[in-house]
């Protein structure tokens, strides 16, 4: 069972408090890590065999207070690993109980790159998303998520991450982008392909919900052309004519327009 083993705090700044909370799984599970490059939009690496194990997760929580409340300014969840000192006894006697304590983190971070838990971005999201929720609800829904992720683990049917669920939704877009020849692009092919078959089927607030998820992770200051993968092609083969065909040319690029909600 997934529980808290301690909780701490200390101010850190005017206003600001900063929380540690130590988290206990139950069992050992593997830690799946990635490789992360500064400065590279969606460039990562997950990184094979043998993982780390561990048993105890460190949430820290950066929050601030003031005269109209309580929200989250920072979030973070670590694997770690913990240890706990003796209790102190006097003829058999218990007088007091021992401390656990942090020894290391699993995370490294270098000039150019960060290793990390493969779920670290899910736990990010609560974060953006929660961030005026009170202190014992963030907890227990995050406690919550690293419960049904170590459940998950433990009986062999790991759920996939926010970044491995959107890399599959990035890669399967591509590979329709990839298939199109020419200018004209063939909506109803999209739709019927496994990752967007949906999509057709969507209100606009689903739309908007799904345009969320595909860029989410897109850092707008960092963005390409190659950041959309296989439309920037499909963009660089638009010819404007010298002469006459301009009609036809326009209802190339007004279907174009209609898939325009994906990058909204």
């Amino acid at each position: 069972m997934t529980e808290v083993i301690y909780h701490e705090y200390q101010k850190s700044g005017k206003n600001y408090f900063d929380h540690s909370y130590l988290i206990d799984v139950g069992d050992e599970i593997e830690i799946q890590q990635v490789m992360e490059y500064k400065w590279k939009v969606f460039d990562s690496v997950i990184l094979k065999p043998p993982h780390p194990k561990t048993r105890y997760f460190e949430l820290y929580i950066r929050e601030f207070r003031d005269a109209g409340g309580s929200l989250i300014d920072d979030l973070h969840v670590y694997p770690v690993h913990a240890v706990k000192s003796p209790d102190l006894k006097v003829l058999g006697l218990r007088l007091k109980r021992g401390e656990w304590g942090i020894s290391e983190r699993i995370y490294k971070k270098a000039n150019t790159t960060e290793i990390q838990w493969i779920y670290t971005d899910d736990f990010h999201l609560f974060a953006i998303t929660h961030a005026q929720d009170q202190m014992e609800t963030m907890v227990e829904q995050i406690i919550a998520k690293i419960d049904e992720i170590a459940t998950s683990i433990k009986t062999g049917y790991r759920v996939y991450s926010h970044m491995e669920n959107q890399r599959m939704r990035r890669e399967a877009f591509d590979a329709v982008m990839e298939s199109q020849s020419g200018v004209t692009i063939n909506k109803t092919a999209i739709l019927k392909h496994p990752e967007f078959q949906l999509i057709a089927e969507l209100g606009d607030g689903d739309r908007k919900k799904m345009q969320d998820e595909i860029l989410r992770d897109l850092v707008a200051l960092g963005a390409t052309l190659d950041t959309f993968g296989g439309s920037n092609k499909i963009v660089a083969k638009i010819e404007i004519p010298e002469e006459a065909d301009i009609t036809k040319q326009i209802s190339h690029i007004e279907e174009l327009e209609d898939l325009g909600w994906l990058f909204e």
